[in-house]
């Protein structure tokens, strides 16, 4: 048996027993389990209250709108708003290598349209977190992050940043990677893999925004400019590990216009595994589509048929093991440039 097989067999054999002995007289639901207590279950919240040091853990945040709700002209005029406008926020936490490093502190990283960045560095007192029972929340500063929205107040301090950013964002009809007892989300069974360098979960595929962003700039003497975000579109996911994995892909999309709602995930990587250092390629990605979710991933049975990356172009096709009919199986196909 290959050694990844090999270990991901034993690791889910002794995690499956345990829990199948515990549970066995009681009926054991996607609910049940997020409500059990168990972090495993509930990839959203905090998973590193325990760790002291070489530590990451980080929640992506993706609001989108079109032009005609952005009116941000004025504030930088190095920024492109053409088509729609973005805004990616991800608040986090980072452990340096050793306990009470000095590199150590929680952040918010925003980037505008994917062409400006800004980072708002905080003290590790200033990060606070819902425990296991509570309803899903964390707080960087002022700034509060749910499963049901977001409240924004950053200014810069002494921060590679030199953006404003105030509102209130509300989430409707999120959509969740579903997680049972066999596919923690998106990391499926792999989930239960110990040692795992990097672990990554998809919070909401898409939701409906509805709110509002106050932006000024602290380079230029300009007025704030609201931006409406209502009927925009977002998507949360979220890292946490030792460190990202040596080499990765990431595509991500939920700006269809003649199909709001749907989404689109890939993630390929080269995972690390606890014994010798041995590496193995693996990925996984997902369609949702009306309320459906087709996963394209290593532990699904799913392959490869192409893949190519480059400076200028990412090429992929992939083949679901899910079958459409007896004779066709799903494949996804994406072109990237």
């Amino acid at each position: 048996m290959p050694l990844p097989v090999s270990l991901l067999a034993a690791a889910l054999v002794a995690s499956i027993g345990v829990l199948f002995a515990t549970t066995q007289h009681h009926r054991i639901t996607e609910d049940n389990l997020r409500h059990s207590g168990l972090l495993i279950f509930q990839p959203d919240k905090f998973q590193g209250a325990k760790k002291t040091h070489r530590y990451f853990e980080g929640w992506y945040y993706k609001f989108v709108t079109s032009n005609d709700n952005a009116e941000f002209f004025g504030i930088d005029a190095n920024l492109s708003l053409n088509g729609d406008f973005s805004m990616a926020v991800v608040p986090g936490i980072f452990l340096g290598n050793a306990t009470n490093s000095a590199e150590s502190h929680a952040f918010v990283f925003v980037t505008l349209n994917g062409q400006r960045q800004h980072y708002y560095r905080f003290s590790l007192d200033e990060f606070s977190y819902a425990n296991s029972r509570d309803e899903i929340y964390i707080q960087v500063g002022d700034n509060r992050f749910s499963h049901q929205g977001v409240s924004l107040n950053l200014y810069p301090r002494e921060d590679d940043a030199d953006l404003v950013l105030r509102g209130n964002l509300t989430f409707y009809n999120t959509s969740s990677w579903p997680v049972s007892l066999f596919q923690l989300g998106a990391m499926g069974p792999v989930g239960w893999m110990p040692g795992l360098e990097c672990t990554h979960g998809v919070l909401s595929f898409d939701h409906e925004i509805h709110g509002y962003l106050t932006v000024s700039s602290t380079r230029e003497a300009t007025d704030p400019k609201t931006i409406s975000m209502d009927r925009g579109r977002g998507y949360t996911e979220k890292d946490y590990g030792r460190s990202f994995p040596s080499t990765w892909v990431w595509i991500q999309t939920n700006s269809f216009r003649n199909n709001p709602g749907t989404s689109l995930f890939v993630s390929i990587a080269r995972i690390p595994t606890p014994l010798f250092r041995w590496e193995f390629p693996g990925f996984t990605a997902a369609i949702w589509h009306n309320g459906r979710l087709i996963p394209f991933a290593t532990w699904s049975g799913a392959k490869f048929e192409e893949l190519r990356v480059s400076e200028d172009e990412v090429y992929i096709v992939m083949r679901s093991s899910r079958r459409i009919s007896s004779r066709k199986r799903w494949s996804l196909i994406i072109a990237s440039r």
